[in-house]
């Protein structure tokens, strides 16, 4: 799990950040068992009820619109919610045409740039390789 400070924002702002991600991981038609997995790792870091949470996984289904999701949302907020966006995106370990241009729609929101969003992006990368070295170590096949 990350070590995270998405626990510090307001509830209002955890929903909207859940939502958002919600919306991203539907938005290419398809939410895949990694991205699934990555999002129910983020509701746990949300802090939710489990109510909301419900909710939040119905949206997987009826997804919001962006505009809805990011209502109430500060920049800090969109920045968190675009850096998990990244690493949910890459969960599957690939990246559609459409996820990307979400994210840059998104970092555009903020003043970040899409080599920002690049740069994201290769952090997520590195990251996944270096847990692949870490499966390695262990002979773990995944």
């Amino acid at each position: 799990m990350l070590h995270d400070i998405l626990h510090h924002l307001s509830p209002a702002q955890r929903w909207s950040h859940a939502k958002l991600l919600a919306h991203l991981a539907a938005v290419d038609g398809k939410v895949g068992r990694d991205e699934l997995a990555f999002f129910e790792q983020r509701l746990g870091a949300s802090l939710l009820s489990p109510e909301r949470k419900v909710q939040l996984r119905e949206s997987l289904i009826e997804t919001p619109e962006l505009e809805e999701c990011m209502e109430g949302m500060d920049g800090r907020a969109v920045k968190l919610a675009l850096r998990d966006a990244c690493l949910m995106a890459l969960a599957d370990r690939d990246i559609s045409d459409i996820e990307k241009l979400k994210l840059i729609g998104i970092a555009d929101r903020v003043g970040m740039s899409e080599k920002q969003v690049d740069d994201l992006i290769d952090w997520v990368v590195k990251g996944y390789h270096w847990m692949q070295e870490g499966y390695d170590l262990l002979a773990i096949d995944v």
